[in-house]
């Protein structure tokens, strides 16, 4: 039994990575457009410097920053955070209705 409920908390953490970096990709495709999202790297707003790896991980970089960023202190908008949030939570709740019907006879 704990083997099967420590393999379900690693699938939904992975669920809500996955679907958080998703959700993340759609709030840039939806800022900068379709083709626009493939160009450069993230960068800061206001001073316009590339962030760094560990500035963009999904779901987590943006409650450490504190929601600006690191090196000109300019607020990052909360709509980054919730497109993470939104992508996380979709891929969660798809991967719980999965294992819903995975165990219903």
């Amino acid at each position: 039994m704990a083997v099967n409920a420590a393999a379900t908390t690693l699938s939904i953490v992975l669920a809500a990575g996955i679907g958080g970096a998703l959700g993340s990709y759609a709030g840039v495709v939806s800022q900068r457009g379709w083709r626009g999202s493939l160009e450069g790297r993230s960068h800061c707003e206001s001073c316009g410097r590339t962030l760094r790896w560990f500035e963009l991980v999904p779901l987590v970089s943006y409650p450490l920053l504190r929601g600006r960023c690191r090196t000109c202190g300019a607020r990052v908008p909360i709509s980054v955070y919730a497109w993470e949030l939104g992508g996380a939570l979709l891929a969660v709740a798809a991967l719980i209705v999965v294992l819903v019907v995975a165990r219903s006879p």
